[in-house]
Order: structure tokens, then sequence, then C-alpha cells
């Protein structure tokens, strides 16, 4: 038996933005990156949770979402994420220990900051700075689990879900200088 999620969807600026609540535990368990079609963004979330219902019971969580992608700083409770791991269960959110301390080590770079892969794995006491890569790139909470703010060891952009001009834009948006493909280190 699949588990029901809540999917609450809200339009702005032109963009759709998803978020996906177990109707079981109301935690988090899935964010769209905004898209300009709101099929896409329910679409994204439906992959993990085909099991669902649309409803405007979470939009006040879709609307902060986007004051995050438009570059506002603004503080969720990381209580409200569901964080269990367990490689075996395809519908938990995180697939592993290693992901979660990696998403919790991401939660604390500054909003207008960056960090690059290397110093994230540093910091959590690993060498496996392309696993943290891998790891963000599964990242069900982008946006809130900021991974845009991470870039590569020579400060160039790297990899993103929503493509690199999307987080070329998510960093701008909150005052980080780019050039070209590079975040200005100051």
């Amino acid at each position: 038996m699949t588990e029901e999620i809540i999917i609450s969807t809200i339009k702005k600026n032109g963009l759709y933005f998803a978020v996906g609540v177990s109707n079981s535990t109301n935690k988090i368990v899935k964010i769209s990156l905004p898209k300009s079609d709101e099929e896409e963004v329910i679409s994204a979330i439906l992959k993990q949770y085909p099991d669902f219902i649309i409803s405007d019971e979470y939009n006040d969580l879709a609307w902060k979402i986007s004051d995050i992608y438009e570059g506002k700083e603004v503080n969720i409770d990381l209580e409200m994420f569901d964080l269990r791991t367990d490689k075996s269960n395809r519908e938990l959110p995180l697939k592993s220990h290693f992901m979660k301390i990696v998403l919790l080590e991401t939660c604390k770079i500054p909003h207008g900051k960056v960090e690059t892969y290397k110093n994230i794995a540093k910091k959590i006491d690993s060498q496996a700075y392309r696993a943290v890569g891998t790891a963000l790139a599964k990242n069900p909470f982008p946006l809130i689990i900021p991974c845009h703010r991470v870039v590569k060891s020579d400060y160039s952009i790297g990899k993103y879900g929503g493509g690199s001009e999307m987080k070329k834009k998510l960093l701008k948006n909150e005052g980080v200088k780019i050039k070209g493909n590079n975040v200005v280190k100051k």
C-alpha cells in the first residue's frame, strides 16, 4: 500500500510551485522545483508518490518556497520534513544516512553564501565529495535545503536539478556575485 500525499500548488510570477506532504505524518516528503506548467510540478512529485490528492491545505508553505526562489530569507522548521532513511523503502524521501547528514550540513549554509562540495565533505568527516554531489542531486527538498548554494571547488556553478541558469538565478537573487559560470569569491 502506498502512502497518500497531499500536493499543494501555487502560481507566482508565471511559475508553479508544489509541495508534497504525507497525509499520515503531516511531514514534507517532496518539493518540486518551479516550472511554467502545473502538471510538470505535480508530476515531479508523482514519480515517487503516485497516491495523492490535490489540496490547498499547504499553499502557505508553497508561497514560502516561492519566496525562497525570489531570494528572500525564509526560515522553515526542519521538524516539518520527513528525514527518515531507508534504502529499501522507495517511499521514504531519504535513501541513506549519508544523504541525511549531507542535507543537514547543507542547511547550515547561510543565505547569500556558498560552500563547495569538498568542504561539505570535510565538515561531515568524509573525503567523498563526489558522493556529496550525488546526495545533493537527489535532494527531495530543493530551495528549502539550499543545494543551490553548493558549488565546485573552483567556484564554478556545477550542475543543478533545475539547470545551471536556475542555479545562477537563485544565487544572484540571494546577492551572490556571478561572473560567467563562476561565483565571484569575496
